[in-house]
């Protein structure tokens, strides 16, 4: 993980040393990793729902949170902590929402514990609220013995939000509708080398869309970015980068257009974009050591600036 955490494919069943007087309390833990849009297209106009349609081009990266998931008899309810202030109440958070619908769904008792350490910034177009909610699920399905993939989790998934049933098969993946739908998954594309970078404000994603409405575009198709993805061509990967709600994000915060100016003047980088509705740009480099050195380079030019080097992950990435 970018925090210095290595990221193992291994399936952890942890159980707390003061607990095991108590059988019946059980603790999943796992990583949430965030990721990056190489494509987003959004169409104006919204459905009978109030969104988007939204074609979208995920990809996990090493960079993130860290969810756990008691199970404990002795709860009522479903408690959430976290280990910093989100300005979320806990009902309104997804993680909350994406337990307490997964129970509901299955008819299971709501006791459940769940503890957030944060490393993805919120507002940045990361997915860390939706990675959070997923890996919620797949702790859920993993105390309950459900596979991940069932319709009926999937169901769940969609229902929390857009990008919440990526984080449940984080493989890099097409999706269309309102980016909820998965239409394609490709091959495997670890490790490339990425920085993060974004400035102090963030953006949400109301504000993102408002702004979006207020002067709409027609997206570019993602024909060229899939085909790459499906050969495994890294290069043309970055150059075919596409994102129509940066310009709209960048109107909310006018940082977001000189983090990604100046990403795109430094050496090393072969493109760059705003990812998501939030605030981050990424950039695909030409080696990890490029990446580390542009991370310190932006803290060092711009003080207010959060960046960190990364890569990307895939399937597995959850499990630490």
């Amino acid at each position: 993980m970018a925090s210095g955490r290595e990221v193992a494919a291994t399936d952890v069943l942890v159980e707390d040393p003061a607990q095991r007087a108590d059988a019946q309390v059980r603790t999943v833990r796992l990583l949430a990793p965030a990721k990056v849009n190489l494509h987003l297209g959004i169409y104006p106009g919204r459905d009978e729902r109030g969104y988007h349609r939204a074609d979208s081009v995920m990809i996990a990266v090493d960079l993130a949170d860290v969810v756990t998931v008691t199970e404990d008899p002795r709860l009522t309810g479903i408690q959430l902590s976290m280990s910093e202030d989100v300005h979320v109440p806990a009902y309104q958070n997804t993680a909350w929402i994406a337990a307490t619908r997964m129970c509901r769904k299955f008819g299971r008792p709501e006791r459940y514990a769940i503890h957030i350490q944060k490393e993805v910034p919120p507002q940045s177009g990361l997915g860390g609220s939706s990675s959070d909610a997923a890996s919620v699920i797949l702790a859920l399905c993993k105390l309950w013995g459900i596979k991940a993939l069932d319709p009926r989790v999937v169901q769940v998934a969609r229902s929390v939000g857009a990008d919440v049933a990526f984080f449940l098969h984080p493989a890099p993946s097409l999706l269309v509708g309102a980016g909820d739908v998965l239409e394609k998954t490709f091959p495997q594309m670890n490790d490339l080398p990425l920085v993060l970078v974004r400035p102090r404000p963030g953006v949400s994603t109301v504000s993102a869309y408002q702004a979006f409405d207020a002067h709409p575009t027609q997206p570019a198709r993602a024909d060229r970015l899939t085909r790459a993805l499906a050969r495994g061509d890294r290069r043309a990967v970055a150059t075919h980068l596409f994102n129509n709600l940066a310009t709209a994000v960048q109107r909310s915060v006018t940082e977001c257009a000189e983090v990604e100016d100046w990403l795109l003047a430094q050496e090393g980088v072969q493109n760059a974009r705003v990812t998501g509705s939030g605030s981050c740009a990424f950039a695909i480099c030409d080696s990890h050591e490029r990446a580390a050195g542009l991370a310190r380079a932006a803290h060092d030019a711009h003080a207010d600036w959060w960046a960190i080097s990364c890569k990307t992950v895939g399937l597995g990435s959850q499990f630490c």
